[in-house]
């Protein structure tokens, strides 16, 4: 006939490879026309809960007070934790004033005791009482 057993023999397996292929073919044309219509399906669905949600929707006000609590609070963290910076650093200033003052000799006794000399001097002007 046609040539040798080997000849026919090849010629047999290609031929049912491509019935395996053909039948793959088939079936991932169908696995697509079903994933297909699957996600039209899905993507119909997602327009009418679309739909939904705006009905249901906070009104703007709301959503927005909705929407800035997290805001607030995380503004409020950061006040809290600026305040107590702010309350460190006045604590470390005010050290370093008192050793200032000290450096100065203003923290003396003695410029205590003068502090209201102005109010003694004998030379005060007199205040007029117009």
């Amino acid at each position: 006939m046609f040539g040798s057993r080997r000849y026919r023999q090849r010629i047999a397996d290609l031929t049912a490879r491509v019935e395996l292929l053909v039948d793959q073919r088939d079936t991932a044309r169908k696995d697509a026309a079903d994933y297909l219509g699957a996600a039209k399906r899905t993507a119909a669905r997602n327009v009418r809960l679309s739909a939904q949600l705006e009905a249901v929707r906070p009104p703007a006000p709301l959503r927005d007070a909705l929407t800035y609590t997290g805001r607030i609070a995380r503004l409020a963290r950061t006040v809290a934790r600026l305040r107590q910076a702010l309350a460190a650093e006045t604590r470390r200033a005010d050290r370093l004033q008192d050793r200032l003052d000290d450096a100065c000799g203003i923290t003396q006794p003695a410029v205590d005791a003068g502090a209201m000399w102005q109010h003694r001097r004998s030379d005060r002007p007199k205040e007029d009482m117009r």
